[in-house]
């Protein structure tokens, strides 16, 4: 069953919604970006997130292969979402944007948490 979700930046001045089911999985990102970070969130298809602010709002940051598309409100400098390298037909919407209803059933996984502890045995 789909759940209308709604969320914001802090400032309000970045609103979406989109909508997903009342079960979600929230990954706990272990890139470099989000463990700096602490970005935990779920993964939204493109066609069910609908963001109701301009563009004008948000100012972009890419890094190392240029694909991740970080988006960051210009006022208040929060993360709302970001379009991952891996799969560009999803939305990475950061859950603690969201307004979320008493009945939702969030799983924390951890994503990239092999990688993470490769590099730190290489250092």
């Amino acid at each position: 069953m789909e759940q209308q979700y709604q969320g914001s930046c802090h400032c309000q001045k970045v609103k979406f919604e989109f909508s997903g089911p009342l079960e979600m999985e929230v990954i706990r990102c272990h890139c470099s970006i989000c463990k700096m970070k602490q970005n935990h969130h779920v993964l939204i298809n493109n066609s069910k997130f609908k963001l109701l602010t301009s563009m004008e709002e948000l100012t972009l940051y890419t890094f190392n292969t240029k694909q991740a598309k970080h988006y960051f409100c210009k006022t208040c400098g929060v993360q709302a979402f970001f379009y991952p390298r891996f799969n560009p037909n999803m939305i990475a919407v950061t859950i603690y944007c969201v307004q979320l209803p008493p009945n939702v059933k969030l799983t924390y996984v951890t994503q990239g948490l092999e990688q993470s502890i490769k590099e730190t045995i290489k250092q």
